[in-house]
């Protein structure tokens, strides 16, 4: 039986998508899901349940936190995965209903207009051969087949949606002087002549090429691990005695004098914790990133 739902819902969907296809009249909303007037979403996962409203700019924000900057392109690309399940039609001969596990699913959705109408969507299990899942909306004995694109993005945390700082890439030329302290040193560094960078008078440009470039591409913060982390997790992640405080000088396009400043913790996965600034969040980059900023406490040993 599942198997037989699996290609009727490729043919269903094929249909939809080349237009040759009869207007559906039993589809799940053919007036469309989002619209001007959606102003709240909810999905739940087997791990947690993340809501969003809308605010008075239109933007989208966290319910329980509407301080965490979320990043609206992402949140747009679940909005356009719920905007496209407009046109489901059910299938016709869906069997025992029984079986998908829709009475307990692990996965909900919800898409709330300001009139009070919208979209409770309950996802069961994932059809067999993959790439579709059975859901319903409501308790209506209708079942419908979502692909698992939208599965998928209903799976990310909410530090997967948040809107990752975006540091400055630097050219040489722009770079002014640098500063590292950790671990008991304090080491300054500064331009020199031509391209040269000197360290209490020494050059040491030989051992900067790794920076400079680093920040000719631009430093990247790799994911966000906790945002307003509570007290007890800098410790935790090396981050109230920071293993690396650095800060980089620069000019900006308009000659004026800038800085950026960030603190590398401890070894987190396959990279290092990390804050940035003052943005009151504690981030993951690189394991080549947080090695190149910690070499600097070599220059003055």
């Amino acid at each position: 039986m599942k198997k037989y739902i699996v290609i009727l819902a490729a043919v269903l969907l094929t249909c939809t998508a080349c237009g040759k296809k009869k207007e559906p009249t039993d589809t799940l909303d053919s007036q469309g899901l989002v619209t001007a007037s959606t102003q709240e979403m909810i999905y739940k996962n087997s791990s947690y349940t993340l809501r969003f409203t809308k605010n008075t700019e239109g933007d989208w924000q966290w319910k329980d936190d509407t301080t965490l900057p979320l990043d609206q392109a992402l949140m747009q690309q679940l909005l356009d995965q719920v905007s496209a399940l407009n046109t489901l039609t059910p299938l016709e001969n869906p069997g025992d209903i029984t079986a998908y596990d829709l009475d307990a699913p692990d996965r909900t959705l919800e898409v709330k207009n300001d009139d009070g109408s919208g979209l409770s969507l309950q996802i069961g299990t994932a059809a067999e051969g993959g790439g579709y899942y059975m859901c319903r909306d409501g308790d209506t004995d209708k079942i419908y087949v979502v692909p698992d694109a939208l599965v998928q993005l209903m799976d990310r945390n909410i530090y997967e949606l948040v809107e990752m700082p975006v540091l400055p890439a630097l050219a040489a030329d722009k770079l002014t002087h640098i500063q590292a302290r950790g671990g008991g040193v304090d080491v300054t560094l500064v331009r020199g002549e031509g391209d040269s960078w000197l360290c209490g008078g020494a050059d040491v440009s030989d051992r900067l090429a790794a920076l400079t470039a680093l920040l000719a591409e631009g430093m990247k913060l790799e994911s966000c691990v906790d945002y307003n982390p509570s007290s007890g997790a800098l410790p935790i992640c090396g981050l109230t005695d920071p293993a690396a405080t650095v800060t980089v000088n620069y000019l900006t396009s308009t000659g004026s004098a800038d800085s950026f400043t960030v603190y590398i913790g401890l070894a987190y996965e396959d990279g290092y914790f990390a804050m940035y600034n003052d943005v009151p969040a504690i981030f993951k980059v690189s394991a080549s990133t947080a090695q190149t900023l910690l070499d600097l406490l070599t220059l003055g040993a």
